[in-house]
C-alpha cells in the first residue's frame, strides 16, 4: 500500500498513462505521481522560469497518448504542458521525473478547474468556470535579422532582443500569433487575418498600427 499525501477538503483529479502511471492533483503547487509498475513516487511542479508563479496550484490533469503531453490547470489560469522524452518509458535506468519536460504554458484568465483531451485532431478543452477555451498545439514563432531576435513564448506574446543595444523587451498582444517577423526598425506580428507592427520608441516598443492581411505569411522589406 502507497500512501499519498495531498489537500484536504479537495478532490483529486485523476489521469492514468499506459495502464501503470497514477498522475493526481488535488490542488497543490505540484503533481503526484505514482508509477504502480516500478512502485515509484515522485512529483512534478510549475517552475517560475517558465513564466509560472511561485505557489501556483494544480487543480486538474489529463494526459493525450498521441501526443505525450501531460496537461494541467492551475489556479491563475495557466495551462502547464509536461512532454514525455522519447525512449524513456522503456528505459529502466531513467528516474521518473525525468521522463517528463516541463514546456512553456498557455496562459487563460480565471482558475481552470477542467481539462480534457478530445476529437480526431486532439485538441484541449480547458474549462474556467465562466467559459471553455478550445486548444490546439502550435509550433512557437521565431525570427532573427539584421541583429534583432523575435521568439514567440506564448500564444499572444513575443520576447524581442536587439542585439545590437542589449535592450530586450516582452511584447503581448490580443491575438493569438501565428507569425513574426523583425528588423531594426519594426517588429511584425499576424495571426493569419491581421498584422500589428510595433516600432523602437526609446526604451519601449509601442504599437505604430495594424491592418488586415488575410495570409499566413508575412515579411516587411525596407527600400533605401
Amino acid at each position: 500500500m502507497v500512501k499519498l499525501s495531498g489537500k484536504r477538503g479537495r478532490q483529486a483529479d485523476i489521469a492514468l498513462i499506459e495502464g501503470s502511471l497514477l498522475v493526481i492533483a488535488t490542488g497543490e503547487a505540484v503533481l503526484r505521481f505514482w508509477d504502480l509498475e516500478r512502485g515509484e513516487n515522485y512529483i512534478l511542479c510549475p517552475e517560475e522560469k517558465f513564466g509560472f508563479e511561485k505557489g501556483e496550484n494544480i487543480n486538474c490533469v489529463c494526459y493525450c497518448k498521441a501526443k505525450g503531453l501531460l496537461a494541467a490547470g492551475t489556479d491563475k489560469g495557466r495551462v502547464a504542458m509536461w512532454r514525455k522524452v522519447p525512449g524513456s518509458w522503456s528505459s529502466r535506468g531513467v528516474e521518473g521525473k525525468d521522463m517528463w519536460t516541463l514546456q512553456t504554458p498557455t496562459e487563460l484568465e480565471g482558475s481552470i478547474t477542467q481539462i480534457k483531451w478530445g476529437s480526431r485532431k486532439n485538441l484541449l478543452a480547458v474549462n474556467n468556470v465562466s467559459s471553455v477555451a478550445i486548444l490546439s498545439e502550435q509550433a512557437m514563432s521565431s525570427h532573427f535579422h539584421q541583429q534583432v531576435a523575435a521568439i514567440q513564448v506564448s500564444p499572444t506574446s513575443v520576447n524581442v532582443s536587439f542585439l545590437s543595444t542589449g535592450a530586450t523587451h516582452s511584447l503581448r498582444t490580443d491575438m493569438h500569433i501565428s507569425g513574426v517577423f523583425a528588423t531594426k526598425d519594426a517588429v511584425a506580428v499576424w495571426n493569419g487575418k491581421q498584422v500589428v507592427i510595433f516600432e523602437p520608441s526609446g526604451a519601449v516598443l509601442r504599437n505604430a498600427g495594424a491592418f488586415l492581411c488575410e495570409s499566413p505569411v508575412v515579411a516587411m522589406y525596407e527600400d533605401s
